[in-house]
């Protein structure tokens, strides 16, 4: 499963698995058994993962595992789809809704 993660990856970024792990510099000679269904050691991985602007656990599940809620999730596809100039105000006003919100509680406990 890995090895086709890897190709598919690859190919998203119009490459291939060759260029690649030259690119790295990182021996080719491992590919074989990659598509025997074994793993490249983890620092090999963790390149490949970051030269690819992906995940291992994508590269090795072909899904992205998080314990992230999908509330989470879409709060995190927000934030990555605001240009980058206004992410800042973004974060500013995020943070002081929260701290608002917190505030607002805490008046209603000590009220109880």
């Amino acid at each position: 499963m890995f090895y086709e993660n890897l190709k598919a990856v690859c190919k998203e970024h119009n490459t291939t698995v060759t260029a690649m792990l030259k690119e790295l510099n990182i021996s080719t000679g491992s590919t074989g058994n990659w598509k025997k269904g074994q793993l490249p050691r983890g620092e090999v991985l963790a390149q490949i993962a970051n030269y690819l602007d992906t995940s291992i656990d994508y590269l090795i599940f072909g899904e992205y595992r998080t314990n992230l809620t999908e509330e989470q999730l879409h709060l995190l596809e927000l934030y990555e789809s605001t240009p980058e100039r206004a992410k800042y105000k973004v974060v500013c006003d995020f943070e002081r809704i929260v701290l608002e919100e917190i505030e607002k509680f805490a008046l209603k406990q000590d009220a109880v």
